[in-house]
């Protein structure tokens, strides 16, 4: 009696199982687009999350040999080389034009942050940090500087010392990275979007206290080739967290 009715309860439990699977829904195609979307950007750094703690994986076929074993096509490595590179040379521009770096310590500290950038990984400006004998705090007082902050010798040497007086170095340097980066990924982004015959698409805020005050005016679904490109013009964040979302394929 008990083993039947053992029986009977096992069958009923694979039943229901088995139709459960069968009547899962798949992913839309849209559901598809977001997924792959925020994957792309989590691997960097993307709507607040912070580059130092969030370590995502490197995705491409050397990265085998590092202990993450998701390969990439060459094709898509090369892709990812090339946005590197892009983000890179707005970056570059972005110090140049800032007036807060000495212009003999540019070329150094531009290579000391491609040696920091691989394809697939997080944005990783930390690598400028690093280096050199640490300031004591009667140093950083006399600067002008957190006293409390950890500085070194050579990243505070990238600094004409003067703009100390009106900026963090430390989160000036980060939020010129992650603009560079995000106007780079939401390019791709919008590129991908086209190809993949999407019609329309709203503008999504990070929906937090640092979001722009000029998204107001974008918060509605935008024809695929009319949507402005991000940032939006007069954009006054440190750095753009927007993101394009599929409404319409």
């Amino acid at each position: 009696m008990v083993f039947q009715l053992f029986t009977i309860v096992t069958v009923v439990a694979i039943s229901l199982f088995l139709t459960r699977r069968k009547h899962k829904k798949a992913p839309t195609k849209r559901a598809q687009i977001q997924r792959q979307r925020f994957k792309h950007d989590d691997v960097h750094m993307c709507g607040g999350l912070n580059p130092r703690f969030h370590k995502p994986p490197i995705r491409s076929d050397v990265s085998i040999g590092t202990g993450y074993g998701i390969s990439m096509t060459d094709r898509e490595v090369e892709l990812e080389r090339q946005s590197n590179e892009e983000i890179m040379q707005l970056l570059e521009a972005r110090i140049v034009s800032s007036g807060f770096f000495r212009a003999e310590k540019i070329t150094e500290l531009m290579a000391k942050l491609r040696e920091g950038s691989s394809p697939f990984a997080r944005v990783n400006t930390n690598v400028a940090f690093d280096g050199g004998a640490i300031l004591t705090v009667e140093e950083k007082r006399v600067l002008g500087l957190n006293t409390k902050m950890k500085y070194s010798k050579n990243f505070i040497e990238y600094f004409d010392p003067i703009v100390f007086k009106k900026i963090e170095p430390k989160n000036a340097l980060t939020d010129m990275h992650l603009d560079a980066f995000h106007r780079v990924a939401r390019k791709k982004e919008l590129r991908e979007l086209k190809e993949l015959n999407v019609r329309q698409v709203d503008i999504l805020p990070a929906g937090d206290a640092r979001d722009c005050g000029k998204i107001k005016r974008f918060k509605k679904t935008h024809r695929i080739n009319e949507v402005p490109e991000l940032p939006l013009p007069g954009c006054t964040a440190p750095y753009c967290r927007c993101m394009y979302l599929a409404k319409d394929i």
